[in-house]
C-alpha cells in the first residue's frame, strides 16, 4: 500500500461505487441545488475534486461541464468530460471558465493543498466559485481509534471545519460572498459530546473500526463486514439509547456562492 494512505482511501474504487453513495438522494438533490443556484450567464464549469461525477453527470443543455479529481477510481464513473489532475495545481489558463465548483473537496485538503486550491479556483474562475462543505462540522464526533496503532481519526479524511464566519471570509477582498445557505436538515443527539462519550466513543473507539476505513498513519484497514458479538451488543445499546435521547434539527452541509472582484 502507498505510504500516503488517506490518498489510498480515495483510489480505492468501492469509495465511489455508485451503488453505495452516488444514487442516495442528499448526494442527487446536493448537485441539482448546485445547477441551479449558478446564474444563468454561467455556460462552463469546472468541477474540481469531480468524484464520481454526481454533479459533471448532470445532463443540462447549454452548460459546458469538464470533471477534475486525482482519483483514477473515481473518474471511471464519470461520463462527461474529465482529466485527472491536483486541485493545487489546475492545467487551465486564467479564467478558463464561467465558474469554478468544489462540492465536498475542500474539508479533505491539509494546509498548504487547502490554500493552493483556494488561490487555483480564483485564478481559473471568470466569474463564479461555489463550493459545499460540512456543515459546522465536529470532527471529533466521528473519530474512529485504528486497532493497530491507536491512531484517532475522521474516517471520511476530513481535517478541517467550516463555521459561517470562515466561509464569509474565505475569498477575503478577492471574491465577494452573494449566498451562503445550510442545506440537507437532520436530525441530530443534544449534546453530543456526552451522546459521544456514552455512545458513539464505545462504538467507534477502535472496537468497531468501520469496514473500509483506512488508518492514514499506518493503513490499516478491516475489510470484513461481520461484527463481533461485542460489537453487536454496542449496537443494540446504542439504538435503544437513541430511541430516547432528545434531538434537534440542525444541518449537513453548506453551500456558497462567490462572485469574483472586479
Amino acid at each position: 500500500m502507498p505510504q500516503n494512505y488517506s490518498q489510498a482511501y480515495f483510489d480505492l474504487p468501492e469509495t465511489w461505487d455508485p451503488a453505495s453513495w452516488q444514487k442516495k438522494e442528499p448526494a442527487r438533490a446536493r448537485a441539482h441545488l448546485a445547477s441551479q443556484w449558478f446564474p444563468g450567464e454561467v455556460h462552463s464549469i469546472l468541477d474540481v475534486g469531480c468524484g464520481n461525477g454526481v454533479f459533471a453527470n448532470l445532463e443540462e443543455a447549454g452548460r459546458l461541464k469538464i470533471g477534475l479529481d486525482l482519483s483514477r477510481a473515481a473518474l471511471a464513473y464519470v461520463t462527461a468530460p474529465h482529466l485527472q489532475a491536483d486541485a493545487s495545481y489546475l492545467p487551465f489558463a486564467d479564467h478558463s471558465f464561467d465558474a469554478c465548483l468544489s462540492m465536498e473537496m475542500l474539508e479533505h485538503l491539509q494546509s498548504d493543498p487547502y490554500q493552493d486550491a483556494l488561490v487555483e479556483l480564483l485564478r481559473v474562475a471568470r466569474t463564479y466559485i461555489m463550493i459545499t462543505v460540512p456543515y459546522n462540522e465536529n470532527l471529533a464526533y466521528n473519530c474512529l481509534v485504528c486497532p493497530a496503532c491507536l491512531f484517532k481519526f475522521n474516517p471520511f479524511h476530513h481535517v478541517r471545519s467550516f463555521s459561517h464566519r470562515v466561509l464569509v471570509d474565505l475569498f477575503e477582498v478577492r471574491a465577494r460572498l452573494i449566498k451562503l445557505e445550510p442545506i440537507v436538515p437532520i436530525r441530530r443527539e443534544v449534546l453530543p459530546a456526552l451522546w459521544n462519550l456514552v455512545s458513539r466513543y464505545h462504538h467507534r473507539g477502535g472496537r468497531n473500526f468501520t469496514t473500509g476505513s483506512i488508518c492514514p498513519r499506518c493503513g490499516f484497514t478491516r475489510k470484513s463486514a461481520t461484527p463481533s458479538g461485542d460489537n453487536l451488543q454496542i449496537n443494540s445499546r446504542q439504538r435503544s439509547l437513541g430511541r430516547f435521547w432528545p434531538k434537534v434539527t440542525t444541518f449537513t452541509w453548506w453551500m456558497a456562492l462567490y462572485e469574483k472582484s472586479s
